[in-house]
């Protein structure tokens, strides 16, 4: 499995990294994180610092609800718009994994 991590730089302000950056909480806070060109300043979203080629997979533990997501690393930051939210646009696919079901989401 590969080993990944999440980029505190490209999180948005309501995620907190965790767990030597292995997961993300969502807060209803406004972290004062600072400025920086790749944070997702609208989608509560989060990449990893590893970039991934050819055949991978990882493995993910969770309760509750989760997304989990592969983008292309130049996926647009700013805003709202279903260019920035994984699994709306060309750039993105998301799995939605609870308790009880699943979904996959593509453009």
């Amino acid at each position: 499995a590969c080993d990944l991590t999440m980029d505190p730089n490209t999180a948005n302000t309501h995620l907190i990294p965790a767990e030597k950056n292995k997961k993300a909480i969502c807060v209803e806070e406004n972290q004062s994180y600072p400025d920086h060109p790749e944070r997702f300043d609208g989608v509560l979203q989060i990449l990893c610092r590893e970039s991934l080629s050819g055949r991978c997979y990882w493995e993910a533990e969770f309760s509750g609800r989760v997304v989990i997501s592969v983008t292309y690393k130049g996926i647009s930051r700013k805003g709202w718009s279903e260019d920035c939210q994984f699994g709306y646009n060309i750039n993105s696919w998301s799995v939605i994994c609870s308790d009880d079901s699943f979904a996959v989401r593509y453009n």
